[in-house]
């Protein structure tokens, strides 16, 4: 099987993108902004959104304390789920984390997944909490998602954070 995984470089920037600039955006988000499948999501005003040229969106906090990194996977075979252990092995390799210790069950609107949590260290010697998520839209297509965040952030930072996730839903492709 040929797996082509452009958007997982976005990752490698994170790191960077916590802290710098971005420009400004409207409170509701749908990724990509045509066409299905696709991710929506609430965020609060003062967050920002930047699109990569490899199909992905950064989606950052005010503050740059945390991150979401969103993209679509398609596939002329179907995934299964060693093929996607073995992409968020790849992914969290890339991002220069810690390899997975464990995956939890998740889903996001109805579409089940797995959720990989990690940490990493950024240029700057601190801690970056980093979980991948995969989640299976149907048997060719994989909603891949990535929560980045300050490993000291505050409670408070970690409720906006959940809500911003919670607020996610998935369209499936038509």
């Amino acid at each position: 099987m040929n797996i082509k995984l452009p958007g997982l470089s976005v990752v490698v920037a994170l790191y960077a993108a916590l802290f710098a600039a971005q420009a400004a955006v409207a409170k509701e988000v749908r990724f990509p902004a045509t066409g299905d499948p696709s991710f929506s999501l609430r965020m609060p005003d003062d967050w920002t959104t930047d699109e990569g040229d490899d199909d992905s969106l950064l989606v950052a906090s005010g503050d740059h304390s945390m991150a979401f990194t969103l993209m679509l996977e398609t596939s002329d075979k179907p995934f299964d789920d060693d093929i996607l252990d073995e992409i968020a092995t790849v992914a969290l390799k890339v991002g220069k984390a810690a390899p997975p210790k464990r995956k939890e069950t998740t889903s996001i609107s109805g579409f089940p997944g797995f959720s990989y949590p990690s940490a990493t260290t950024n240029d700057a010697g601190d801690i970056v909490g980093l979980t991948l998520y995969i989640i299976r839209i149907d048997e060719t297509h994989l909603a891949l998602f990535s929560r980045i965040e300050a490993a000291d952030n505050s409670p408070a930072q970690r409720k906006i954070a959940d809500a911003v996730l919670r607020s996610m839903t998935i369209s499936p492709p038509r």
